[in-house]
């Protein structure tokens, strides 16, 4: 059975196709074996999924139990301390003017390392930051760049819709491609690059949540700029209305017009 374990340390999906003991529901905090890690801890993403995605990566360690009550105050008790260290490293960072911004801290479950996880638009010298923030927190420090949506989703916050930002809400667990495509076949390049913007200046993921479904409705629809011929003559389409299933056409005879797409009929022009 392949189980699917988010790693609280740097969000990494492992995934144990081994045999456990523990009964595990989805959402259950388990502590698990990986690398240099003897103990981490991680949420279950998923039980039993055949096939998995690229990034994710075969666990070479064991799941040994569910978490329990004590784990999971060791967890809180690492969250705070990672608030101190992220406070503590901001302060560095600005001492040595370096070109980043450390977005996050996360303790490892041992306490052997902590991860920083970091953006930045230029390339970072670490020499100097590295035995610094070592000396400061008595520990293995590890630093993990982040990309313009990691540092979005680590923040959190809420979009144009009103609501949480789906990458930190749980609706929206990895990121997929959004291109300017999703944006010209759901006919929203008008609107402007400020209503298709998330907080994380990229496209809006959700650009991609019903883009399957304008395209179904998209093949039943003449193109723009083709000829026309309607009920009122013919006619050039310079709109559509895809979800409505209407076009707006400019008459030849003169004067713009809404048209239902099953009423129209594509000529060629002469």
């Amino acid at each position: 059975m392949n189980i699917g374990i988010k790693s609280s340390y740097d969000d990494a999906i492992f995934v144990y196709s081994g045999d456990t003991e523990a009964k595990l529901s989805l959402g259950d905090f388990v502590i698990f074996s990986h690398g240099d890690h003897k103990e981490a801890i991680g949420k279950v993403e998923f039980l039993d999924r055949k096939k998995l995605d690229a990034d994710e990566i075969l666990l070479d360690g064991k799941v040994k139990r569910k978490a329990n009550a004590k784990d999971l105050e060791k967890l809180a008790a690492q969250k705070k301390l990672a608030a101190e260290a992220l406070e503590k490293a901001r302060e560095k960072v600005a001492h040595l003017k370096l070109p980043m911004q450390i977005v996050d801290a996360r303790i490892a479950f041992d306490e052997t390392e902590v991860n920083f996880l970091f953006t930045s638009e230029e390339r970072v010298d670490f020499k100097e930051i590295v035995p610094i923030l070592a000396g400061v927190m008595k520990k293995r420090i590890h630093l993990t760049q982040f990309g313009m949506r990691d540092r979005a989703k680590a923040c959190c916050g809420f979009g144009i819709c009103g609501r949480k930002q789906c990458c930190c809400s749980g609706v929206l667990p990895k990121f997929k491609s959004v291109t300017m495509d999703a944006v010209k076949k759901q006919e929203l390049a008008m609107k402007g690059s400020d209503k298709l913007s998330g907080n994380c200046g990229k496209l809006l993921c959700c650009l991609n949540y019903e883009l399957e479904e304008y395209e179904r409705l998209r093949k039943s629809m003449p193109d723009w700029g083709s000829f026309i011929m309607t009920e009122k003559g013919e006619g050039k389409v310079i709109a559509l209305d895809i979800l409505n299933q209407r076009v707006k056409v400019y008459l030849t005879k003169g004067g713009v017009a809404f048209f239902d797409a099953k009423d129209v009929k594509t000529e060629k022009k002469k």
